[in-house]
């Protein structure tokens, strides 16, 4: 009997025993940098469990005691395989090493599985974003992204994206999660990323995270380099517009590094010199312009289980337009000069630390600053009665902005390999100050100074939690929830935004998706019209202009192809309210003052269908899309209370890049993109009213319109092509030339119409008008070239 109650004793704890589960934790690491790897993957053999790093670098996988096989494996690394007796809780840190050419077509297929594959989610490699074409050669994280399906720009050359119907200041853009507020350089020409100092893209389209919030189109999602931690290395590189370098390296050895990176045009410089060459007396009107970045991060550890990081941006555009007029030699002249400037600053301090083997936990602290200022100083000579002639000066000046001050607490947690948790909770100060505006007047006998300052101040709180669940081999599951307060002058807004996503694996290479999102948005940005030196100006919502939200709804198809091509649909719906246009006959004038008067809320929706061909290994590697969409509005007192087009509205979209490498040193890029043309609005007359009953005055330019964006311009194509040279390679040193074209096949897209008039005056003496568009086109063929040393 005691036998027998011994030995169901002893099974009973071996059955036990054989059910106990461990966790097996970590970071992967590129093994020469040190360098986390976000993303990569985590799978063990014979339970068939998996899960991923997160975005610094730590995972956590709950399995079953015993001997188990673990592999892990990153795109562009070498996969490694540990065998381990699983007992206990057991960290382990990976270092994975990178392959040559020759193995990386292995190596990357096991990365790239549909399971890892999110519905309107897309990951954009840091080359990717650097063999792309660019205007003037200057490759720009902004206009790569113009590329994917659902993404468009918003006008010929510029940064400024449209995704899914939706307007620029929807899209939230996140610097080492950090907003950024402008993410223009040159008028909008250039992005403020300088790709030298990036680390990882991410873009969302829909199904968004709960973790996000604040914007109802994307999130654009950038983080910058840690820093090599073994070795001293960087770059250097001149292109037509700029001048960059990146340096990165150990401060301590293994333990604390650093990176730095700054780009600055040298335009300025020659501007400056012929200037002094060519205008000798400083008469005459001359301009110069000049923008820079600076990125500064630094990383340290503290432990194995704990880490700081801290990191700088500072970014900052400079106009100036001098006119000087001689009046006289001896007691002087007239002359006025104009200065923008414009730019962000981003402070940022965080700490990670594993609290537990499956709890993670992030702590944030950040400061950003978005400014714009316009200064006006006028020095002339004023004839007096009195006093006769006496020098004066007037000094304007117009500054607008906001600043944010932040905390973030966010936990990970890991309760098993099937769920993975991610609760936490955010807080922000806003200061917005839409307009300062101060006017200085001073002569010899009199001093005029106004200045109104006007700020508002807002607070913002969020919480949120959400959990990605394998639910099976073939399901997985998002769910989340997040709440949301905003504060503005005694009043709160508030809202519970669910969020959904659900993947199911139809075969091992077909996947259904689905997904809805509830998005909130708590700021407008009022914008002129003025195609260069447009005013931005944020301002948060009122009493009177509730804020903006979004219900999106997805569906897609992902089918996988032998060699790792991947075909995928998806279809969404995007249903907006408390949108704001300008009425009728009203437009922004750079002045904030009474803006709520001047716009109309309502609804806007957007729909389309997106097709998308990508093919990721080999020697030949690219994307092809194709976008059906549609995107339209309508407001009480805007175009008689009936739907019409909006601005972004444009039906077809086909973007193509092809990526070739030749041979070791040759790298060949094309890039072709297509789109119908741009929404306008067009009157269909224009007339003088007649004469003011009892004046003699009459008012000119009365304009008849049908609708609003009654107008479609010409449809717009494009082909830019560009090859990289890479020089012998020793070791990590090694320089490249770059050789680009933009718009290879000089294609006069149309930038903007212009009404012109011609007057025409017959033999009979009858005076005959004729009016006709002309179009301005802004970019014709442009070959550009740079050269990168790296070392």
């Amino acid at each position: 009997m005691s036998k027998t109650v011994g030995f169901i004793l002893f099974f009973c704890i071996s059955v036990s025993l054989s059910a106990q589960n461990y966790i097996v934790s970590g970071y992967i690491r590129d093994a020469e940098t040190k360098e986390v790897l976000v993303g990569s993957g985590v799978y063990e053999i014979e339970s068939k469990k998996g899960c991923t790093a997160n975005d610094y670098g730590f995972y956590s996988l709950t399995l079953p005691r015993g001997n188990r096989i673990i592999r892990y494996s990153s795109l562009g690394y070498a996969s490694r395989e540990i065998n381990i007796d699983l007992i206990k809780d057991t960290v382990i840190q990976i270092y994975l090493e990178t392959v040559s050419e020759q193995l990386k077509e292995v190596v990357i297929s096991s990365a790239a599985t549909l399971k890892d594959m999110r519905l309107g989610t897309t990951n954009v490699s840091v080359q990717q974003i650097k063999n792309t074409p660019a205007l003037l050669g200057e490759t720009d994280l902004m206009k790569s992204l113009q590329f994917m399906p659902g993404v468009q720009h918003t006008t010929e050359g510029k940064s400024d994206l449209s995704i899914r119907g939706g307007s620029p200041d929807q899209n939230l853009i996140l610097l080492d999660g950090v907003a950024i507020y402008n993410a223009n350089h040159v008028f909008g020409f250039l992005s403020v990323f300088n790709t030298d100092a990036l680390k990882k893209l991410t873009l969302y389209k829909s199904s968004f995270p709960a973790r996000f919030g604040g914007r109802l189109s994307s999130i654009i999602d950038i983080t910058t380099k840690d820093g090599n931690k073994k070795v001293f290395s960087g770059s250097a590189s001149i292109g037509l517009p700029t001048l960059k370098v990146n340096i990165e390296g150990p401060i301590v050895k293994d333990k604390t590094s650093f990176t730095f990176s700054a780009r600055r045009t040298y335009m300025d410089l020659l501007v400056d010199a012929a200037n002094k060459w060519f205008i000798k007396d400083n008469s005459g009107s001359r301009a110069n312009f000049f923008f820079h970045d600076l990125n500064a991060k630094i990383h340290h550890r503290i432990d194995d289980k704990t880490y700081i990081y801290l990191s700088a941006y500072n970014g900052n555009d400079k106009l100036e337009q001098v006119t000087s007029e001689i009046e006289d030699k001896e007691t002087g002249h007239n002359s006025s000069t104009e200065k923008w400037d414009w730019g962000n600053t981003i402070i940022s301090g965080k700490l990670s630390r594993i609290l537990s083997p499956n709890l993670f936990f992030k702590s944030t602290v950040t400061y950003n600053k978005y400014h714009y200022k316009i200064t006006t100083d006028d020095e002339y000579l004023n004839e007096d009665d009195s006093w006769g002639i006496q020098k004066a000066y007037r000094n304007f000046l117009f500054s607008s902005g906001i600043k944010d001050y932040s905390i973030f607490g966010d936990f990970e947690y890991f309760p098993s390999s099937s769920h993975n948790i991610k609760f936490g909770t955010a807080f922000t100060y806003h200061d917005f100050s839409p307009e300062i505006i101060s006017l200085k007047s001073q002569s010899d006998t009199l001093i005029i100074t106004d200045n109104t300052p006007k700020h508002t101040y807002s607070s913002e709180l969020a919480l949120y939690a959400e959990d990605d669940w394998d639910i099976s081999e073939k399901i997985r599951l998002n769910a989340g929830l997040r709440f949301s307060l905003f504060n503005v002058d005694g009043k709160n807004y508030t809202a519970i935004d669910p969020r959904l996503s659900l993947r199911f694996l139809l075969t091992n290479n077909i996947s259904l998706q689905a997904g809805y999102s509830l998005m909130q948005q708590y700021v407008h940005l009022l914008s002129s019209n003025s195609v260069i030196l447009q005013t931005d100006l944020w301002v948060p919502v009122t009493g009177k202009i509730k804020p903006m939200q979004s219900d999106q709804y997805s569906f897609g198809i992902l089918y996988e192809l032998p060699e790792s091509v991947i075909l995928s649909m998806e279809a969404y719906y995007k249903d907006m309210r408390n949108v704001i246009e300008y009425k009728d006959g009203v437009n922004y004038t750079g002045v904030s003052a009474g803006w709520e008067n001047k716009v109309d809320d309502g609804t806007a929706r957007a729909y389309g269908i997106e097709f998308s061909l990508e093919k990721r290994e080999g020697r030949i590697t690219g994307t092809a899309s194709y976008t059906l969409s549609k995107s339209e509005r309508k407001f009480d007192e805007i175009n008689f209370g009936e739907w019409f087009p909006s601005k972004y509205d444009r039906r077809h979209v086909i973007n193509l890049l092809v990526n070739c490498k030749l041979n070791e040193k040759f790298n060949l890029t094309a890039t072709w993109t297509y789109h119908s043309g741009n929404r306008i609005t067009l009157p269909l007359m224009t007339y003088v009213s007649p004469d003011v009953p009892d004046t003699d005055r009459h008012i000119d330019n009365l304009l008849e319109l049908d609708y609003r964006n009654n107008y479609k311009m010409a449809n717009y194509h494009r082909l830019d092509m560009g090859i990289n040279y890479t020089f012998k390679k020793k070791k990590n040193r090694y320089s490249m030339l770059n050789m680009s074209i933009y718009n290879l096949y000089n294609r006069m897209n149309p930038y903007k119409l212009i009404l012109e008039s011609d007057m025409r005056k017959k033999e009979s003496g009858e005076v005959v008008y004729t009016h006709k568009l002309k179009q301005i086109a802004l970019f014709p063929l442009i070959p550009s070239l740079s050269y990168t040393c790296h070392f």
